[in-house]
């Protein structure tokens, strides 16, 4: 089961949010979302990974992680984290400054492992 806290207020069922751009260049990761035609980049400095998948393939992160509790969340146990420590070859499992942050999005939702907290403003795209 997934622990998470919202950092991104709740929406009502008429603003969907969707992920419409992905920009990665090493050094910053910037998920632009749209909610009611209004984009938002959520940026992170220096990520540790990511991933992009459709809604339906995370259902583990359902109801936690669902507009009725916010769009953006920060993952304190039970997500990605904790199933790539269960394997072997992922050297970051220890260590216990890597946060796991995740992005709803109607067709997709993207999982962040980072050391810092993201940035949230306007897009300028």
């Amino acid at each position: 089961m997934v622990k998470a806290r919202a950092l991104e207020p709740v929406l009502s069922p008429d603003e969907p949010v969707e992920i419409i751009h992905l920009e990665f260049d090493v050094d910053v990761l910037v998920v632009t979302v749209s909610i009611d035609n209004e984009r938002i980049d959520v940026e992170f400095d220096a990520p540790v990974g990511f991933r992009a998948l459709d809604e339906g393939d995370l259902l583990e992160f359902w109801p936690e992680c669902s507009t009725f509790n916010g769009w953006l969340f920060q993952v304190q146990g039970g997500g990605w984290f904790a199933q790539e420590s269960m394997r072997g070859g992922f050297l970051s499992s220890g260590n216990r400054d890597v946060k796991e942050y995740f992005i709803i999005g109607l067709n997709y939702c993207v999982s962040v492992l980072g050391w810092h907290d993201p940035d949230v403003n306007a897009s300028t795209r």
